[in-house]
């Protein structure tokens, strides 16, 4: 896909969502099936993610690695996933609402 296509898709993407953040590219599926991405733009703990088609994949799981370059895990919970390593180099997206639930201390 060239450079226009993918503005292309970040604009129906975000049109059509309320407000989609694009993530970054997925650099590795680990054994346990998480997806690893470069991070462009760091989304909430616990928010959806999606694919280019607008597919749930999973949500943000942990950001690891330094504040200068960090990467977002994702837990992929998407039944109709079965094979994530087709997702490597490719851009994912997350809403900007966090769904995590939890009490304060």
């Amino acid at each position: 896909m060239t450079e226009q296509g993918t503005i292309n898709l970040r604009a129906w993407v975000q049109s059509q969502f309320s407000v989609m953040l694009a993530i970054g590219k997925v650099v590795k599926v680990t054994r346990n099936g998480k997806l690893v991405v470069k991070a462009e733009a760091l989304p909430k703990l616990g928010a959806q993610v999606y694919d280019s088609s607008a597919n749930v994949v999973g949500f943000v799981y942990d950001i690891i690695g330094p504040v200068s370059s960090p990467y977002v895990v994702v837990k992929v919970t998407s039944p109709r996933l079965r094979q994530p390593s087709y997702l490597l180099n490719r851009l994912l997206y997350a809403t900007e609402a966090s769904k995590r639930r939890g009490g304060g201390r």
